[in-house]
């Protein structure tokens, strides 16, 4: 039986210690990074004791990986949620990226999170994208039976469409302020890309 190096507690109060000493880790990985944060500075800005900290979590890789698997789950979960109500794929990847841009301009200590599992451990970093790639592949198949995708590289193209959304979502995380109308402006432009290519065709083609 496979066990994780972190424990979800059973009481209301153990989930409310659970939860600060989570939203403490965030912001120090996120502002002084993971090999610069210890154990010490995470019990000291939750103001927990060291053996509360132990209850819940092996050591601080643990919380960071807890961290980067709830970013996981949150990002898929808001986009599922944002855009169930799609009847086609130009409509899906249309609102799944204004979800993703939007979660990541409200959280935008995911994206220091998130990537810094490049450095920390290539595998988890690796492991989290991938997961989200074979979904893409899943989606995009169905996609396809349906005669709404071509028959091309899924897996390439699964790759291609979360690197937009990743420096898409890097765009709008880089201003100050975002309306939903710039939302949906950027997120028409792609889409009017994805729709038509980025190269004329020569005259008499």
């Amino acid at each position: 039986m496979t066990t994780t190096p972190w424990r979800i507690p059973k009481t209301k109060h153990g989930h409310k210690t659970f939860d600060h000493i989570i939203a403490c880790g965030k912001k120090l990985f996120s502002s002084k990074g993971f090999q610069a944060t210890s154990v010490n500075d995470i019990i000291a800005e939750s103001g927990v004791a060291a053996g509360t900290f132990y209850i819940y979590f092996n050591d601080k890789l643990a919380l960071y990986t807890y961290i980067l698997n709830d970013y996981k789950k949150k990002i898929r979960d808001t986009i599922h949620q944002d855009t169930k109500h799609c009847l086609n794929r130009r409509d899906l990847e249309r609102e799944g990226l204004k979800s993703f841009i939007r979660f990541a301009y409200q959280d935008n200590l995911a994206y220091n999170i998130i990537w810094e599992s490049l450095f920390i451990d290539k595998s988890i970093f690796q492991d989290y994208y991938e997961n989200f790639a074979q979904r893409y592949v899943e989606g995009l198949k169905k996609s396809h039976a349906q005669g709404e995708v071509r028959d091309v590289d899924f897996e390439t193209l699964s790759w291609m469409l979360m690197g937009i959304a990743n420096f898409v979502g890097l765009q709008v995380l880089f201003r100050v302020h975002v309306t939903e109308e710039e939302l949906d402006r950027v997120a028409d432009s792609v889409l009017d890309i994805l729709e038509h290519g980025m190269f004329k065709r020569p005259i008499g083609s």
